[in-house]
């Protein structure tokens, strides 16, 4: 199971780049340093070979020049990369690194973010209790420098440890904790871990379709940022829960794909979780030596990472498979393997609980030992107190006549303070009396707005009712006669290619004259199905023209189930946009997609036209759109430039 956090590396260049003022270098250097810098940033989660050789470089740089914070963030950048490649002994030993430059330069920001993915790291590795340590230290540092993008990625982390622990309710709880905070700053990115993590939850307690669609959701944004680190964990995920279905043979399909993306990106550690699942499915699927050879390549990769937690899994399978080899001598051997690396793993744990206790008792000790010295300091203080005693009987009378004056100076700033305070208070609520009256004309005006808004659509609706049955009972009825009185004056003449030909026109129009009326006033979705009818319009669009529009519709069932009066707005929007593209755009692919979300309905609409100018007076079409949008509450955004096409997403509420 592959857990992760929100990449620390944008939070700690910002933070370490407010000291660098004090530093001022050689231009052409500065210049250096921040190309590779972006070179990292640009490649850590798609080129990590790449990202790594600009950070040593980057390091070598500071250190000729002697740039002690640019030499802490790029330590810190080559620490980040081996946590997200695996490469967990590296992680440690750059960011204790980055740790000591920080304390060194007196620098506190920063810190949380190290012990962060230190605490990461010892967590990937097994060690939990050092784990656990360091995520106390990133909080501790996080609430003293108020940085709470860090204190959440904390919380995120110690949900993972929790969930190892098959705690899903305090695994839940810290989920919580940080999805808060990340909405307060927020931290879109931050909230879609948060998902991810929740959909491991789900997967642990075996609620597979809710886990599955977090997972899809969480894959889908990752896909459109090229995230390839993030879509090789998601899918590690989505493969692991195909291998407890036990549907093996699909999962073998899926892990292997999975397997070419992580070697590309050489994410050692996540190799051989995959190599380990492969293995289980060769196993189910009775294919022993495919199984033996990927545990191999696994336990491998294991012994060179120390993943302690997993090779001793590797160990297990590989002594259960021997044996059904009858090769007993292997399968004894990696048994006792297995055996001593779970003890090796408890007796870390049993250590660090030693340490544990012998500092609470060390503090038991110090804590008496302060307890002493209270009570010998309070016998020396009573008898000070009888040669105290005459000195306050002195003092008592000039004490008294003080606070006299005092109490009738305070009862006066009192009565003043209490007059200005009133004075104060009338001003307000004055002030908030006009307010709410000018807030209560706005409201005014936006309801009689949207009431000449709905009125002005309604009218539209009915127009388009009348026009449909006009030309459904008139033209159609028409042309339905014609054709009738052709075919029976033709009836000797069914031959002719002319004959054919003027058929073939009139069932056209009776096509498009019935498609028409459709299209102006179409009967209740509920009826017909909504994508189905959207879908029908869409291919009648690229028949009649050159343009290729792809439809999406995710998912069909629950889109079809909206109610009728929501999916003809949508459908009026579709159609008005895809005929603003025919007339303007000159566009040759049309991507529509639809998505139906738990409170909103999502409608993206990408063409390669020529674009257009976002301050350019908008026409008609646009204007009915905003108008029929602003009566759903929904909102429209337009991404366009001219020559690199248009982007539209429309978000329109369910309730």
């Amino acid at each position: 199971m592959k857990l992760f956090t929100t990449p620390f590396i944008v939070a700690i260049i910002l933070i370490l780049g407010s000291t660098m003022s004090s530093f001022s270098q050689d231009l052409d250097s500065t210049a250096k340093i921040d190309s590779l810098s972006n070179v990292y940033a640009e490649h850590v989660n798609t080129k990590p070979q790449e990202a790594k050789n600009a950070a040593l470089l980057w390091l070598e740089e500071c250190r000729r020049l002697d740039l002690k914070i640019q030499e802490a963030r790029a330590l810190y950048a080559l620490g980040n990369l081996g946590n997200i490649t695996g490469d967990y002994k590296s992680t440690i030993k750059y960011t204790n690194e980055t740790i000591t430059l920080l304390k060194e330069s007196n620098i506190k920001k920063g810190l949380a973010a190290c012990y962060n993915i230190l605490a990461s790291a010892y967590k990937s590795l097994g060690e939990y209790p050092k784990s656990i340590d360091n995520f106390m230290e990133c909080l501790s540092y996080s609430r003293l420098t108020n940085n709470q993008a860090q204190e959440a990625n904390a919380y995120q982390n110690i949900a993972t440890l929790y969930l190892l622990q098959k705690d899903y309710k305090k695994s839940a709880e810290n989920l919580d904790r940080a999805a808060n905070l990340y909405r307060a700053i927020g931290d879109d990115d931050g909230v879609l871990t948060t998902l991810f993590n929740f959909a491991n939850i789900m997967k642990e307690q075996g609620k597979f379709d809710q886990a599955r669609k977090h997972y899809q959701t969480v894959l889908g944004y990752r896909l459109k940022e090229g995230n390839k680190a993030v879509v090789a964990y998601v899918n590690i995920n989505l493969s692991q829960m195909l291998v407890l279905e036990e549907k093996c043979e699909e999962a073998v399909v899926t892990l292997k794909k999975t397997l070419a993306l992580l070697e590309e990106l050489k994410f050692n550690s996540d190799i051989a979780i995959v190599l380990n699942d492969l293995g289980l499915c060769e196993t189910k699927l009775g294919h022993t030596k495919s199984a033996i050879n990927y545990f191999q390549r696994a336990l491998a990769i294991g012994e060179k990472q120390s993943l302690l937690h997993y090779k001793s899994d590797i160990y297990k399978n590989l002594a259960q498979l021997y044996q059904k080899e009858n090769n007993y001598k292997k399968a004894l051997e990696f048994y006792q393997k297995g055996v001593t690396s779970v003890a090796n793993q408890n007796s870390i744990d049993k250590e660090k609980y030693v340490v544990k206790i012998q500092e609470r008792y060390e503090t038991e000790l110090k804590e008496a030992r302060i307890q002493l010295l209270e009570k010998e300091q309070k016998l020396s203080e009573a008898e000070l107190q009888k040669v105290e005693l005459t000195v306050k009987r002195q003092r008592l009378i000039r004490n008294a006549l003080i606070a006299g004056f005092i109490l009738v100076f305070t009862i006066l700033i009192i009565l003043r303070l209490s007059y200005v305070k009133r004075l104060r208070i009338q001003k307000e609520l004055s002030f908030q009396q006009e307010k709410n009256a000018k807030q209560k004309i706005s409201e005014m005006m936006k309801d009689h707005k949207l009431s000449v808004i709905e009125r002005y659509q309604e009218g539209q609706d009915e127009e388009r009712s009348r026009l449909a049955r006009e030309i459904h009972d008139g033209i159609g009825s028409d042309l339905a006669s014609i054709k009738i009185a052709f075919e029976h004056y033709t009836e000797q003449y069914k031959e002719d290619a002319q004959s054919k030909r003027i058929a073939t026109a009139i069932d056209n129009a009776c096509v498009d004259v019935r498609s028409l009326s459709h299209q102006l006033h179409p009967l209740p979705f509920s009826k017909i199905g909504f994508t189905s009818f959207l879908g029908d319009f869409v291919d009648q669009i690229s028949k009649k023209s050159d343009l290729k529009i792809q439809t999406f519709f995710f998912p069909e069932e629950d889109i079809d189930k909206l109610p009728d009066e929501l999916l003809a707005d949508a459908y009026r929007i579709v159609q008005e946009l895809i005929n603003n593209i025919l007339k303007h755009a000159e566009a040759k692919k049309v991507d529509v997609q639809l998505t139906k979300h738990t409170d909103h309905l999502n409608i993206v609409i990408n063409d390669d036209g020529k674009g257009f100018q976002k301050n350019k007076k908008q026409g008609i079409g646009l204007r009915n759109i905003k108008e029929r949008l602003q009566k759903l509450k929904g909102t429209l955004e337009i991404d366009s430039s001219p020559g690199h096409g248009t982007s539209i997403t429309i978000d329109i509420p369910i309730n």
